[in-house]
């Protein structure tokens, strides 16, 4: 009895010492750096204890079974706990409303404000199930007085197969081989997981003793495995501030300050999908909370953890599976331009090239392969090629005047024509390029750019995003096209063989094209050949099938989906998190481009002598009045049956009057009206027996 009411008194002490330090009172709250005036920030770490303590299972590459409904079969899974506790002095607060109740949306390069709390929201541009966005509020300590500050960041999605809101990108997982360096976020990647979305909540203590649930979670330095003193509730100067009931509230999620989120290894996308190619031996999970730093938080540096695994349901060590190379885009070299290629993870590299790193950039055009040491043993991979593109250099054409004039220059190449100045300046496209008036010689620079087809692959790469299940029903994803392309082929997974309708419509579904193709069971690629075009709202689906189920994902579906300057992936018909089964989409365009060395154009002027001028023609060409208002004369005297082209040009070298005298004999006086024009500087260019004479007037 004495015990129990010990127990009390302790538990009721506890609570006292807590109960001035809250979201609405800070006398007893203490500032990080001392001070009685400070931001009171949150210090989100990852706990390997979460991980290491039966936080993770193994699966094989095949037959894994679907063990947990709706999230699909398990093959090549690794699935892994996470949990995330705060220990910093402020508590972790990320709402989806402002101080006025409104809500945000990202609609691609633009943010909506001032959007009601609740419904359904559609962006201005058609996106469909867009982003919503974040404030992470940041409560303030003024000696006794509390108030805090909000600031837009980060974003969250609906997720229905849950029921709630989750926070984006909250927690990256990633299998790893160690290496000497230090720092486990350099260590070779061997396989990746989803982008993982949090419903932010205090889920557990970080406990009172030894037989807390969480006791070991929460430590001053989870960066290292099985190192970091062990902080329990009394170790947090500001212990439950933030109120330790943070939920999955579409208002306000969070996790108070003591306090850690745990989201267990059987929900949708905890896990990485291990390639096919690995082989057993040891690895480590590498676990990473908000990559991005879109929160503000005591410490930046601690935001990982690193947990060694051992796997055994992989290829046997030394069964030399090849390792393969990948390449960051196009598999075609412009000259002058790089390429990245990456290969599978390992403890060595020796590239063809006799580079040793994991991922390496080349500039040359030809084949490549890697030689890499890891527990498959030391196998080499395929070759893998990447082609030169050869631009065609234009063909080019100078123009010469006498004293002073504008010029025409032209140039030929097989694809598109670029104008240049001296100074680097775009001036136009096009096989000729007319200039300025120029009273000196002057130096113009052109290029060609040739396009080419290539083949780009969007994501998501495959249905390892996130949970999801077979399906029957008629559903789409939405895309914009930024310009027309072949939509070649994408990767569909049947439950059976049998016939699949597909179609590609625009947005009011009206079809454009469709393709009923037999698929077998299991994984395959599907060869459509959609020619698409440059429009928004677009939808590709399925219309019809005779097999028992396609493969689309429920869960953890993060849009939008992009190839910059090409295809942006949208949304899905069924809603937010939800993508319907057709991945990797090969997409066939002449977005590819190669620009040739630029040549040297002259625009030359010369003195008339120089150019065998007829001293008495151009000693009678005269202008009168001048200026004038538009309305003038020129005169001039020429030899018999004489044929001159008299031409109208304005101070940026386009010609707005040309006409030809012919069977000129002796004296000519020839009327000009260009009245309806605009005041300013002209020439006026006589051309006669090949030569051209220039004056210049002035229109008042």
């Amino acid at each position: 009895m004495k015990i129990s009411t010990l127990l009390i008194a302790l538990a009721l002490n506890v609570n006292y010492l807590y109960s001035q330090c809250t979201t609405t009172n800070a006398t007893s709250c203490v500032c990080d750096d001392g001070t009685q005036n400070c931001l009171l920030l949150p210090d989100i770490t990852a706990s390997w204890k979460g991980i290491a303590n039966g936080g993770w299972t193994e699966y094989p590459q095949s037959n894994a079974g679907t063990n947990y409904n709706g999230q699909g079969p398990d093959d090549g899974r690794l699935r892994v706990t996470g949990s995330t506790p705060n220990i910093g002095h402020g508590s972790f607060t990320v709402r989806g409303v402002d101080a006025n109740g409104k809500r945000a949306f990202i609609c691609g390069s633009d943010t909506i404000f001032n959007v009601a709390a609740t419904g359904d929201f559609t962006c201005p541009n058609g996106i469909i199930n867009p982003k919503q966005l974040l404030n992470q509020r940041i409560y303030k300590k003024d000696s006794t007085q509390m108030s805090y500050v909000d600031r837009w960041t980060g974003s969250m999605a609906y997720h229905p197969s849950h029921g709630h809101n989750h926070v984006n990108d909250w927690a990256v997982m990633t299998l790893r081989i160690p290496t000497s360096d230090p720092n486990p976020l350099s260590w070779p990647i061997v396989g990746e997981g989803a982008k993982i979305g949090f419903c932010l909540m205090d889920y557990g203590q970080c406990g009172t003793s030894t037989g807390s649930t969480y006791y070991g979670h929460c430590r001053d330095e989870n960066t290292i495995y099985n190192q970091g003193t062990i902080l329990q509730n009394v170790d947090f100067p500001n212990w439950n501030l933030g109120g330790g009931s943070y939920n999955c509230s579409v208002t306000e999620q969070g996790i108070s300050s003591g306090w850690t989120d745990v989201y267990g290894k059987h929900l949708d996308g905890m896990w990485i999908n291990v390639p096919e190619n690995t082989c057993n031996g040891n690895y480590y999970i590498v676990m990473e909370v908000d990559k991005n730093n879109y929160f503000q938080e005591e410490r930046d540096d601690n935001n990982f953890t690193a947990v060694p695994v051992t796997l055994t349901m992989q290829h046997q060590a030394n069964s030399t599976q090849a390792p393969k190379i990948s390449s960051s885009g196009s598999n075609n070299l412009c000259s002058g331009g790089s390429v990245s290629l990456s290969v599978t993870a390992g403890s060595s590299f020796l590239w063809s090239t006799g580079d040793t790193t994991q991922n390496i950039t080349v500039s040359q055009a030809g084949s490549y392969s890697c030689t890499v040491t890891n527990y498959c043993g030391t196998t080499s991979s395929a070759p893998f090629i990447i082609n030169s593109v050869i631009p065609n250099a234009p063909s080019v054409s100078g123009d010469t005047v006498c004293v002073e004039g504008a010029m025409t220059l032209t140039a030929n190449g097989t694809g598109t024509i670029s104008w240049y100045d001296a100074q680097n300046n775009m001036l136009g496209t096009g096989s000729s390029f007319t200039t300025p008036v120029l009273n000196a010689t002057t130096s113009y620079f052109v290029d060609n750019t040739d396009t080419y087809m290539d083949s780009t692959y969007a994501e998501p790469h495959t249905n390892g995003i996130g949970g999801g299940g077979y399906s029957t029903s008629i559903q789409y994803n939405v895309f914009n096209a930024l310009q027309n392309f072949t939509l070649k082929s994408a990767l569909i997974y049947s439950q059976n063989a049998g016939n699949i309708t597909f179609a590609l419509q625009n947005s009011t579904g009206a079809t454009l094209q469709s393709l009923m193709l037999a698929v077998p069971a299991g994984a395959s690629r599907v060869n459509l050949n959609f020619s698409v075009p440059a429009d928004s709202n677009l939808r590709l689906g399925v219309t019809a099938m005779t097999v028992s189920g396609l493969y689309r994902n429920n869960n953890s579906a993060i849009y939008p989906y992009e190839l910059p300057g090409l295809l942006s992936i949208t949304g899905a018909s069924a809603g937010a998190s939800y993508y319907y089964y057709l991945y990797d989409w090969e997409i066939l365009t002449e977005n590819g481009t190669c620009t040739s060395p630029r040549v040297e154009v002259s625009a030359v002027v010369e003195s008339c002598a120089a150019l065998g001028e007829d001293v008495a023609f151009k000693n009678s060409i005269s202008l009168f009045p001048n200026p004038n208002n538009g309305q003038f004369e020129v005169n001039f005297n020429t030899r018999k049956d004489a044929y001159v082209t008299i031409d109208i040009i304005d101070i940026v070298g386009k010609t707005i009057q040309s006409q030809s005298l012919k069977n000129l004999n002796g004296f000519v006086k020839k009327a000009i009206d260009i009245k309806n024009f605009s005041k300013g500087i002209y020439l006026m260019n006589l051309t006669f027996e090949g030569k051209t004479y220039t004056k210049r007037f002035i229109k008042d």
